[in-house]
Parts: structure tokens; C-alpha cells; sequence
């Protein structure tokens, strides 16, 4: 016949086990999280800068920087057109340049509709500066960003 332990004796039995299993959990809930050292390794909307001319590329990626940088860098050793950015650089023998001198991190932010409003108001930006290698075709008059862009 089993002997009835009292709840008491269950606590006693678990309570290291409770006691820090609670206490990762508040410390991943209070302590901040660790930075990433590589600040590429991140998401979001970048400039790609013309080392020669200064003309920029502004775009997005829902994956790493590094990676959205390297399939540009692909594009430009393999003379594809695919990207702005790498014409530009082939069309008039500009250097591609590496990634901390061409690539500026404009603002971090993952994949979806808030990334789709922040590239096209960077766009609408450098629009207005006449300093773009995006496409004109795919940017429309917008009075918020109007506003946003206007001297206070």
C-alpha cells in the first residue's frame, strides 16, 4: 500500500526544480537581449551608396543584410540585370565596393507590410533629392510622405 505524501513533501521533492525553471524564465523576461555584434545580421530597409557618384539604392530584405548584399554583389560579378544597383556600377565601371562602405542600415524591421511603408518612404526621400537608382515607375505621389519630408 502506497503511503499519502502530504503537499508539503511534493514541494520539497520539486522545489529546485521549480526554483530554477522560474528563475531562467524571469530572466530571459527582465534581462535585455543579447546584441548581435554583426549589425548586417539583422533585417529590414538598407541604401546601397555609389562609392564614385553617390548615387543610392534604397530596398528591403526579409532575410539578413549580408545576404541581401551578396546576391547584389552576384548580380554584379555575373552582369545580370536584376538589380538597380549593380547596372549602375557595371554601365559606368563603378567599383561595387564592400559591404561597410556601400551598404547603410536605414532602419530594422522584419519582413511585411510595416517594411513595405518604410522602403517606399525612403525611396519617396531620395526621390525628392533626385539621388535614386530605384525605379521611378514604382513610386506614386504621397502626401503623408510629403508632409513627413516638408521643413518644420
Amino acid at each position: 500500500m502506497s503511503k499519502i505524501q502530504h503537499p508539503t513533501d511534493l514541494f520539497a521533492k520539486y522545489s529546485t526544480l521549480l526554483i530554477s525553471s522560474l528563475n531562467l524564465n524571469l530572466q530571459n523576461l527582465l534581462l535585455p537581449e543579447p546584441q548581435t555584434l554583426d549589425k548586417y545580421s539583422r533585417s529590414g530597409a538598407y541604401k546601397l551608396t555609389c562609392p564614385d557618384c553617390n548615387k543610392a539604392y534604397v530596398g528591403q530584405t526579409g532575410k539578413s543584410f549580408t545576404q541581401r548584399f551578396k546576391k547584389h554583389k552576384n548580380v554584379f560579378i555575373s552582369t545580370r540585370n536584376t538589380s538597380n544597383y549593380a547596372k549602375h556600377a557595371l554601365e559606368h565601371t563603378h567599383p561595387f565596393g564592400p559591404i561597410h562602405e556601400t551598404m547603410q542600415i536605414l532602419q530594422y524591421q522584419g519582413k511585411g507590410t510595416h517594411l513595405n511603408t518604410i522602403e517606399r518612404n525612403f525611396i519617396y526621400k531620395d526621390f525628392s533629392n533626385n539621388n535614386h537608382l530605384n525605379d521611378e515607375f514604382n513610386l506614386t505621389p504621397n502626401k503623408i510622405f510629403d508632409a513627413l519630408l516638408k521643413p518644420h
